[in-house]
């Protein structure tokens, strides 16, 4: 897996001069200077060309917690250390694109140890749909960037590709065009379906698919188990098979009034179940019906 670079709260109007300048000139390069005095070790490091970029994932001033936009970096450069010309070359298209950044490049001291990094980019885009920036995960040490409070600074993370360029759907939305697909599609003759089969595209169409979840207590889950003794509360049959990770019976927690209609993450509302009878219970014909969970258990 490769790595890219996430950049904490850039101000947005920075980025939206860069996407008025690209869409003016039809792309070309631009120009960040985070401000701090550390130099981007990773960049210095990897050394990103126009054949070689490396992935940069942007938070705003205005939203820390969410990645939203991201671009290619190119260049990397101590500003420290540029030479006459190229310092001009800079101001120049500075002073053309980026008015707004054109005075923190020319009045940069080298000897103040500040903004030290010059960063250029290409293909800034601003995301349709914006996610949080828990989804990137820390080179370091392969954790969650945690929710940032204040602008500034910057991670090496894990590149997660086109993920954030997908287009969303939500759980429900996918499900129930899903079911309506298959629904239609029950109905064709044996003739139709292969002559359908036959024109498919056979790689699916990638999307980012999200739900709503809920913060399990994690000693409901092992109090139900232990509850359990490796037997389905339902049917009485024993698990399955055994966990691949832990060595423990499969059985799985099901909420007899689900967390969703309210219910509540306890013992008394919880039960260990083989997969067939949570299935059924979620999809079978008794989907929906009242169970009352001290009759079951």
């Amino acid at each position: 897996m490769s790595n890219a670079l996430f950049i904490n709260g850039i101000f947005n109007g920075v980025l939206t001069e860069i996407i008025q300048a690209q869409d003016a000139h039809n792309g070309g390069e631009y120009f960040l200077q985070p401000y701090k005095g550390q130099v981007i070790k990773f960049l210095k490091k990897q050394q990103p060309t126009s054949d070689a970029p490396i992935r940069l994932y942007i938070s705003t001033t205005e939203n820390l917690s969410q990645i939203c936009y991201t671009a290619e970096i190119i260049r990397w450069e101590d500003k420290r250390e540029l030479s006459e010309q190229r310092s001009e070359e800079v101001a120049a298209i500075l002073k053309r694109d980026q008015s707004g950044e054109a005075g923190h490049f020319t009045g940069f001291d080298r000897n103040a140890n500040k903004s030290v990094n010059l960063v250029t980019i290409r293909s800034l885009r601003r995301l349709d749909s914006l996610h949080s920036t828990s989804l990137l995960r820390k080179a370091s040490d392969d954790l969650p960037l945690k929710k940032r409070t204040r602008a500034g600074g910057w991670s090496e993370v894990y590149d997660i590709g086109d993920c954030v360029n997908l287009p969303v759907e939500t759980r429900e939305q996918y499900k129930s065009e899903l079911s309506s697909s298959v629904a239609e599609t029950v109905n064709l003759s044996d003739d139709e379906l292969h002559e359908r089969l036959a024109s498919a595209v056979k790689i699916p169409e990638r999307v980012q698919v999200v739900s709503v979840g809920y913060r399990r207590n994690p000693n409901v889950i092992v109090a139900v188990f232990r509850r359990a003794k490796g037997i389905c509360e339902r049917c009485g049959q024993r698990a399955p098979f055994i966990r691949r990770s832990d060595g423990t019976p499969y059985l799985e927690t099901h909420h007899w009034t689900p967390l969703s209609q309210g219910g509540e993450d306890t013992v008394e509302n919880a039960a260990a179940l083989c997969p067939n009878c949570h299935r059924e219970l979620h999809h079978g014909q008794t989907s929906g019906e009242q169970l009352n969970a001290p009759d079951k258990i």
